[in-house]
């Protein structure tokens, strides 16, 4: 082994070396494709020995697609060569597809000249499959030109051409081209040769309704409600034609004669069309619902479906056609009634006359055709409740949709159709009940609750699910029920029901306020009851925990803002009790002139008003940015700021978003020069600067309502924080090198952190620089030092740039605190479930999964998708986890905000796992959200800002116990 590395070393150390003419470098350059890849596979076509080569080389073509601008042509040239000579279809159909998928995304393509070159291929073609596949080419590039009504009509008359063709699949293709493309002209500009012309297309069009092929005859009708959805007039005489499609064989054809029927109904409801018997006439509108009503009893679901979506959007229909459908008697097909007299009268007149002892008893009988003769209801009778009857879900919610919209607009429907809505709560799929409770709150205005009825709908409160028993809950806050006994019934049962399911208390608590609000007359005789007040003897004093006296202190409380006469009956613990959830719960507790509130009504009042409160801010922000002060002072009045801005965000909730705002600022500005000015020839601590890099991103991303101005100054401030953190990492130590290992080379780059830092600063400062010039704001004079030290430097490195800007951040005076908006609102969250002071211990198995149910409210987010659940153990880790959309619930009570931000509910299951722990600890769950932050890098993960408290949950993991 010795010898070995001896001869190696000799080897290395022994060569000669030639002192000469440098020996020339050869520069291989790969011989690039003629053009593009794409255009080089075209170019391949003329080799193809086969159709199969042919397909295989077009479908490669059409997967790369990349095109220069100078080889568009010759490619398209070469496609059309090979169209002509190729025998297989399929090829054809391809080359087609490749034209229009040329001119829609390949840049410098002629439109035109493929449109024109499409028309030439298909004169003479014989294809069916490759003139469909043509004349969807020219749909498709038509498009491209919606206001050339010259090119318009030229392809419309392509597409006449070829309506002639046999082939189903070409005529279906020539109808969608003809009424998408069509020109269209608005009313004012059309002349009577445009008014000829669109008839003579819109008759073109109905008379492919009759072609034996039922595709041909749905597109015919689908081609009609595009020129409609389009603008194109459509004549009433087409109503009989479509009326016939109503009754075809196939359900595609019926299903979109359902929508023409539609269409015309509501555009022509004043016109009358005859019935059968040539005598009795009807307002078209009245028609088409009885003929829509009719699809209710239809064979497919899919029709059954959209002509129940149909009833509820058709307007204008009288009543007696409406409050028909909820009614399964059998009709006389709307034929006109005739008197006794008349009968008699048309029995004189045919001549047929017996003994005289009775009116006509062997008179022949009238004639009926079999054709008339319906053994089921038709027309509208009862085509409601057989929808609501129907075995199919989807058949069932749209009728429950469509009795929802017309009750909103019908106050006679509406209480027709309550007892069918309120039958509907015992359907046996949960969605069903849903849109039945929600139907019913949306029309609570027209309706009054009888006892029968409320004895339904109160069975529904034992619902396993939460959501039916919550839109319960807003039902019955949103109506009227009839008497004293049936709200005596719904207080009881819900009081009951809150006892089963204690964690619906504050839907159970909103219910019981607007309760209280709508029915004030009928609580007051219930009040001594409800409230335990006996005319002679002192009742005990309830518990004001008990969910259930406060569920029904929170009833008469609403009642009483309605009815004083009310307040006399109040005893002195119900007024205590009245001051205490005035203060816990005053967004469901009114105001009312008794207690300490009637002394403090006048302070309230002056307390709320905006100027005050201006005027308070400006006392407050007034000598904070008197520069001539020192920076000591002025740091003084920081601190002082900070505290009385937090005390008044407390005292007043109306401003608290804007209080917090500034005094979250000062915070973040004080804590900036604290931390560089702690050891100024030193680092800042990275605890301190990690804090307010997460104090600038609440300023950023927590508060809404913030103009551009007051952005401005957030975001310069957050460009501090950012080059405080450059200047830490570029100044961190680099950490000792291994003994074993080899020494560093003596160009060692910086560190990743440096340069993560350095990137930051530098994409903040262009961001920056974009807001102030849109916003039209003044940078600050640090702002102005750091885009010219980054517009002088040219490769940004992380040192350098630390040394040139540190001074600067040293040097430069505290940020200006900007005068906030009194608009400005706060995001923030509030977890009810896990309640923070429960004591149970979670065991579950070590390595395994257990869940805890969560319940949160978030106000004013921006982005509900954006909302995250973090979970923190005691070792230091953690985890977020990212709720599912069907888990962010719009708040019943208040959903949307003035300033576009969105309250939702999030109820979901959180996910905690962990290993052997001996003792019980504490998970800490928070709801954040997530922001996007320029810091980090793509990999990063997002960081968080906390929207609300951290609620503890005591976990205990155990080992597995194995088995024998």
């Amino acid at each position: 082994m010795a010898a070995l590395l001896k001869k190696r070393a000799l080897a290395e150390y022994n060569k000669s070396f030639q002192d000469g003419p440098p020996s020339k470098k050869l520069h291989l350059v790969k011989k690039p494709l003629i053009g593009s890849s794409a255009a080089a596979f075209v170019g391949l076509l003329e080799k193809c020995k086969s159709s199969d080569e042919a397909l295989q080389l077009l479908l490669r073509i059409s997967d790369c697609l990349q095109f220069q601008e100078s080889d568009v042509e010759e490619a398209i040239k070469k496609l059309s060569e090979h169209f002509q000579s190729e025998e297989e279809s399929v090829v054809r159909v391809k080359i087609l597809w490749l034209f229009c998928d040329i001119g829609l995304e390949c840049p410098g393509a002629n439109l035109n000249n493929l449109i024109d070159e499409t028309i030439h291929l298909i004169k003479n073609e014989t294809s069916h499959k490759v003139i469909a596949q043509g004349i969807a080419t020219l749909l498709k590039l038509g498009n491209k030109f919606p206001d050339d009504k010259i090119l318009m009509t030229r392809l419309v008359g392509v597409a006449k051409d070829n309506l002639k063709d046999t082939s189903h699949q070409v005529k279906c293709r020539c109808l969608q081209l003809i009424s998408e493309l069509y020109p269209i002209y608005p009313e004012s500009d059309r002349t009577l040769e445009m008014v000829a012309e669109s008839d003579a297309i819109v008759k073109l069009l109905g008379d492919y309704s009759y072609a034996e092929d039922a595709r041909v005859r749905c597109e015919a009708f689908q081609s009609l409600l595009t020129l409609n959805d389009r603008g194109q007039t459509l004549s009433a005489n087409l109503y009989d034609q479509v009326c016939i499609a109503l009754s075809d064989d196939y359900e595609i054809v019926r299903e979109v004669a359902l929508k023409l029927v539609w269409v015309l109904g509501n555009k022509y409801p004043e016109n009358t069309v005859l019935l059968q018997d040539g005598e009795t006439s009807m307002r078209l509108v009245d028609d088409a619902f009885v003929r829509i009503c009719s699809a209710v009893n239809d064979l497919c679901m899919q029709v059954r479906a959209l002509a129940c979506t149909l009833l509820g959007t058709t307007r204008g229909v009288s009543d007696r056609f409406l409050l028909q459908t909820l009614d399964k008697q059998l009709m006389s097909n709307m034929k006109k009634k005739r008197t006794a007299h008349e009968r008699g009268a048309e029995l004189v007149r045919s001549g047929a006359w017996a003994s005289g002892r009775r009116w006509a008893d062997d008179a022949p009988g009238a004639l009926v055709h079999s054709d008339h003769v319906q053994l089921l209801p038709g027309g509208a009778a009862g085509a409601f409740v057989h929808g609501l009857e129907d075995e199919l879900m989807e058949v069932r919610t749209a009728a429950v949709d469509a009795v929802c919209q017309l009750s909103m607009e019908n106050s006679i429907f509406a209480t027709t159709s309550l007892d069918f809505l309120v039958d509907m709560f015992n359907d046996e799929i949960e969605d069903v009940r849903l849109r039945a409770i929600d139907s019913l709150t949306k029309m609570a205005h027209h309706i009054v609750l009888r006892e029968d009825q409320l004895e339904i709908i109160l069975s529904a409160l034992e619902d396993y699910s939460m959501d039916v028993r919550e839109g319960l809950h807003r039902m019955l806050g949103s109506c009227t029920v009839a008497s004293k006994t049936c709200l005596e019934m719904c207080i009881d049962k819900i009081l009951e029901n809150l006892k089963r399911y204690p964690q619906d208390k504050r839907s159970t608590f909103r219910c019981a306020q607007r309760l209280g609000s709508s029915h004030a007359t009928l609580v007051l005789p219930l009040a001594p009851r409800l409230l335990a007040v006996h005319p002679f003897f002192d009742m005990p004093e309830p518990d004001v925990e008990d969910p259930a006296y406060m569920c029904v202190l929170i009833l008469t409380l609403n009642a009483a803002q309605h009815c004083t006469t009310m307040l006399p009956l109040f005893e002195e613990h119900t007024v205590k009790h009245y001051t205490y959830l005035r203060d816990t719960m005053p967004h469901l507790v009114p105001h009312l002139p008794i207690g300490e509130a009637q002394l403090g009504a006048e302070k309230i009042e002056a307390a709320m008003d905006d100027s005050a409160v201006r005027r308070f801010f400006e006392s407050v922000l007034q000598h904070i940015d008197n520069t001539t002060l020192s920076t000591n002072v002025r740091l003084k009045m920081l601190r002082s700021a900070e505290d009385q801005l937090n005390k008044l965000s407390e005292v007043e909730p109306q401003v608290s978003g804007a209080a917090q705002f500034t005094a979250l600022f000062a915070r973040c500005a004080r804590a900036l020069h604290a931390a560089l000015h702690a050891a100024p020839r030193a680092a800042p601590p990275p605890p301190a600067l990690s804090q307010l890099h997460k104090d600038c991103l609440r300023l950023q991303h927590q508060f809404s309502g913030v103009t551009e101005q007051e952005n401005a100054c957030v975001w310069q401030l957050a460009l501090r924080v950012c080059a405080a953190r450059l200047h830490a990492a570029a100044t961190a130590a680099p950490a000792p090198p291994a003994p074993a290992a080899p020494p560093a080379p003596a160009a060692a780059g910086p560190a990743p952190a440096a340069l993560s830092a350095a990137a930051a600063l530098t994409h903040h400062a262009e961001l920056l620089d974009r807001m102030l010039a849109s916003a039209g704001v003044e940078p600050d004079p640090f702002t102005i030092a750091v885009f010219q030290q980054l517009s002088m430097s040219a490769d940004n490195k992380p040192a350098a740039l630390a040394r040139a800007l540190m001074p600067l951040l040293l040097a430069a005076p505290l940020p200006l605190i900007p005068r906030p908006s009194l608009k400005i609102r706060m995001c923030t969250a509030t977890i009810i479930e896990p309640a923070s002071d429960n004591d149970t211990v979670l065991r579950f198995s070590a390595g395994l999964v257990t869940s805890v149910a969560l319940e949160a409210e978030v106000v004013r987010v921006r982005e509900p998708g954006a909302l995250r659940v973090r979970v923190a153990y005691p070792d230091r880790r953690h985890h977020a986890l990212v709720p599912p959309r069907d888990h962010l619930r719009p708040l019943d009570h208040l959903d949307h905000n003035d300033d576009g931000t969105h309250n939702v509910r999030l109820l979901t299951k959180v996910l905690i796992s962990h290993g052997v722990w001996t003792d019980p600890c504490g998970v800490d769950i928070t709801v954040c959200l997530a922001v996007d932050d320029a810091v980090g890098s793509a990999r990063d993960q997002a960081p968080l800002v906390e929207l609300s408290r951290p609620v503890r949950v005591t976990v205990a993991p155990k080992m597995i116990k194995r088995g024998i």
